[in-house]
């Protein structure tokens, strides 16, 4: 059974979306339940504030990106155009970094995933302007499209 909101200082009767006490003057972020000591629930959601900061885990998402790094700078080699260890590096390294900044670790996973998935597609572009790096080359646009559809998928699914 859910109890009434209370004034953490007075525990006083309040309303739930209260900011401060009627009683007695505190100024408080969230009511408090008698029972438990712990902010009230928000009725549309039922979650209190505290649940919602974990549920947002900006540990996750950046331990997410940097797992999307890993899997870039293991994955990418094998659908980039050859001479672009520097391009590719940096963006297995940069999905990652864009996925760590993610709000939530669903976010992280999926945002990250897309932004690995065009990588090979944008170094193939890249390989075209960059002398050395082997110039225009049908043959390694299939493997970057391959990879781009499969990582995709599986950035889509997580979404």
């Amino acid at each position: 059974m859910r109890s009434d909101p209370r004034c953490p200082a007075c525990a006083g009767k309040v309303s739930s979306t209260a900011t401060w006490c009627m009683h007695c003057g505190e100024d408080f972020p969230t009511a408090v339940d008698a029972d438990s000591g712990r902010p009230v629930q928000d009725r549309a959601t039922e979650k209190a504030d505290y649940e919602e900061s974990v549920d947002g885990g900006s540990s996750d998402a950046t331990t997410v990106g940097f797992l999307v790094a890993i899997v870039g700078l293991v994955t990418l080699p094998f659908a980039t155009p050859p001479n672009m260890l520097l391009f590719y590096a940096a963006a297995a390294v940069g999905s990652g970094i864009y996925a760590a900044r993610q709000a939530s670790l669903r976010e992280a996973a999926s945002k990250g995933g897309l932004a690995l998935a065009v990588a090979p597609l944008v170094l193939w572009t890249l390989s075209l302007v960059v002398p050395g790096t082997g110039g225009l080359s049908f043959g390694s646009l299939l493997p970057a499209l391959a990879y781009a559809v499969v990582v995709s998928a599986i950035a889509r699914a997580i979404d």
